[in-house]
């Protein structure tokens, strides 16, 4: 009898440390996951709905990206963005003043009209072509330059957030004459249904909308018209919770390295909601965007983030402790150099004769 007390008193103690074991690591995960950095929502209600049918998550937003270009920039500069960061698009196209097919350069304006003072026509136009072939099959809208550089996944979880049949306009938030508006060469983004109002309701009217003209203010233009037709304006600074850093870079990268005050003009401090800053606090550890990339910067971005790796310190731990090449295989695997064939050394010149 005392043994089978005993026996049940065992599992009874058993059954309790198994249980608070798996109650203290289901609370662990719980507290990783609150505090890692998530998407702002509308609404706490909205946030558990979302996190409760997390399945239906699982398909990224669907972004159209619309790159400007020119014909001179299209072997350069776009071809840089088809072989990098738009790949990662679910669709790319080019709006440009001549059709390229192997690149999907399509013709949006006159030849005439497709210089950098006609931005404004070309983006009003392109937007335009875009809603009506593509409009009811994406989410959101890119508009970028062929000059900037998107890490498209980062811009995936900032949108996942957000519901595309709402009025949502998206990015680097300035302000000019006291309107506000998102940076072109940042770059921004269109939900479906500001697309929608965009071309529906302000492209035609001069009246809330202005019409083409030559050195048109492009996004300054796009944030007057998208506020006519009741947009809302998301600055992406405030788009994460825990993290107020810029995210749609207006200038080049480098421009934010330095400490020194004259690399970033006076104009984007004074026009900017967010505060500018240098170093590396700039910017958000989650950039989406960055301007004025050349074709080699873009490359670098592309190296740097999807192909450079840095070992953990378990891999480096786990490294040191196998053995070690004993001098046989050292020899074996990387022998002495031949140096039969090395000069006096005092008869050779300091540099050689084709340096």
């Amino acid at each position: 009898m005392t043994a089978k007390i005993k026996l049940r008193s065992q599992l009874h103690l058993l059954t309790g440390f198994m249980a608070g074991f798996i109650l203290a690591f289901v609370l662990l995960l719980y507290v990783y996951d609150v505090s890692r950095v998530t998407p702002c929502w509308s609404s706490s209600s909205t946030m558990s709905t979302v996190m409760g049918r997390a399945e239906d998550l699982s398909t990224a937003p669907r972004i159209l990206c619309m790159v400007l270009t020119c014909p001179e920039n299209v072997e350069n500069l776009a071809r840089a963005v088809h072989d990098t960061w738009g790949q990662r698009c679910s669709q790319l196209i080019f709006a440009s003043s001549e059709d390229y097919e192997p690149l999907g350069v399509v013709k949006v304006v006159d030849p005439s009209n497709g210089g950098y003072e006609d931005l404004w026509n070309k983006t009003r136009e392109g937007f335009r072509y875009v809603w009506e072939h593509y409009g009811r099959d994406f989410d959101w809208f890119l508009k970028a330059d062929d000059d900037t550089y998107v890490v498209m996944e980062n811009l995936q979880h900032l949108l996942s957030g957000f519901d595309p049949d709402t009025p949502v306009y998206f990015g680097y938030k300035m302000s000019r004459y006291n309107v506000s508006y998102m940076s072109g060469g940042a770059s921004y983004i269109l939900s479906r249904q500001a697309l929608h109002r965009f071309v529906q309701k302000a492209y035609g009217s001069e009246v809330i909308c202005p019409q083409p003209k030559k050195m048109g203010i492009e996004d300054f233009y796009m944030g007057v018209c998208l506020q006519n037709v009741g947009v809302h304006f998301v600055d992406s600074s405030q788009s994460l919770d825990g993290d107020t850093k810029p995210k749609f870079m207006p200038l080049d990268l480098e421009n934010y390295m330095s400490d020194a005050n004259y690399t970033i003009p006076e104009w984007l401090r004074l026009m900017s909601f967010s505060q500018v800053e240098t170093g590396l606090r700039c910017c958000s550890n989650y950039s989406v965007a960055f301007h004025y990339a050349s074709r080699e910067r873009m490359l670098l971005y592309e190296f740097l983030i999807y192909h450079l790796k840095v070992f953990s310190a378990n891999q480096i731990f786990e490294r040191n402790h196998r053995s070690r090449l004993s001098l046989s295989d050292l020899m074996e695997r990387f022998p002495l150099e031949d140096n039969s064939n090395i000069k006096d050394l005092i008869q050779m010149s300091e540099k050689p004769d084709n340096f």
